[in-house]
């Protein structure tokens, strides 16, 4: 049986609900940011391909417009181009799963999706200290890890699934809070303590996609933007750091793509995580835009009264439920906005 939500939902994204939500929604489009898909051969959770197949196919059934993220950003930048029910995608990271699993999804749709890469993953000089700090939860062998970082000492249980989960999710929030060399420190720290050896490349579960993948992807209609080199927090690096990190990756694909698109997307990309500093750092080196991971719709009148905006421009990330994904396509969730004097 249906949920309350779900009929509340269904009714409104109905013919009679989707006339009135119309307007709400006129200048204003949704971006969805996707990360892992699920590819169990190689260990990977992440979404499940059944179910990014039943939205894309909804998406297509009821006319949305699925259009890609350069097409938005030239449509906002115009105001006599029509934005109405208009949809995006995104995927972050770069890892191997977007080009060899993700690809053929979208293109089975002809749906166009962006994909931003941190280059020096994909060239193989790092792997992501997430997922280092992940592999080294899921391999220990100890019940406890005790270690110091800093001025704190932390203990973190780990004897049972879910004592280890939320433990990953404690260490990770935290050295979101770090700068980069600390990070590294930390997450040393905790390999020892844990008594796990980090491999120097990324077990397979872990790794990126290759440039060559990457090529083949763009055939089948995925684009790509930049990332970064190596993945800071950019509002916790230097200034020689921000500009090196955002030049050099683009320069990196714009060596390696066929035509790789302008848009910087900021890595964590909570409003904290950047500033004016990596706005402009951006501009300087030729993007048009930069999307970050805060919540909300991308909303030209925000860039018509501030071009900034066009930098710090939201995405939803994307649901796991039909009915959410409907919530936020249709408008329903810009009435909430609305009802909560959000935007």
């Amino acid at each position: 049986m249906p949920s309350a939500k779900q009929l509340i939902v269904g009714a409104l994204a109905g013919k009679l609900g989707a006339a009135l939500l119309r307007p709400l929604m006129s200048g204003r489009a949704t971006i969805f940011m996707l990360h892992r898909f699920h590819c169990p051969d190689a260990g990977v959770c992440g979404h499940d391909l059944g179910f990014v197949r039943a939205a894309l196919e909804y998406l297509r059934r009821n006319r949305y417009e699925l259009v890609s993220l350069r097409e938005l950003y030239d449509r906002m930048a115009h105001d006599a181009m029509p934005v109405r029910r208009a949809v995006a995608f995104t995927i972050d990271d770069g890892y191997f799963d977007h080009a060899h699993v993700a690809a053929p999804i979208f293109a089975d749709f002809d749906c166009p999706v962006t994909t931003f890469v941190t280059t020096g993953f994909l060239d193989k000089q790092l792997w992501f200290w997430w997922d280092q700090i992940e592999y080294i939860f899921e391999s220990t062998r100890r019940s406890t890890i005790s270690v110091t970082l800093g001025s704190k000492s932390l203990e973190f249980q780990v004897n049972e699934p879910g004592r280890r989960a939320q433990s990953k999710a404690d260490l990770t929030d935290f050295c979101k809070t770090l700068k980069t060399e600390d990070r590294q420190v930390a997450i040393g720290q905790l390999a020892r303590a844990a008594e796990v050896d980090l491999p120097v490349s990324p077990p397979q579960r872990y790794a990126p996609m290759t440039w060559n993948a990457l090529r083949a992807a763009e055939q089948r209609g995925m684009e790509f933007g930049p990332h970064t080199v190596t993945h800071p927090i950019l509002a916790r690096s230097s200034d020689e750091q921000v500009a090196t990190e955002v030049a050099a990756s683009w320069a990196k694909l714009q060596q390696e793509a066929k035509n790789p698109v302008p848009i910087f997307c900021y890595p964590n990309g909570q409003f904290s995580d950047f500033g004016k500093r990596e706005i402009q750092v951006a501009r300087h080196v030729g993007m048009c835009g930069a999307v970050s991971g805060e919540p909300g719709y991308f909303d030209r009148n925000h860039i018509l009264r501030d071009t900034d905006e066009g930098f710090r421009v939201r995405r939803f990330a994307f649901p796991d439920d039909l009915t959410d994904v409907i919530q936020y396509v249709s408008g329903i969730e810009r009435v909430k906005q609305v009802l909560r004097r959000e935007g």
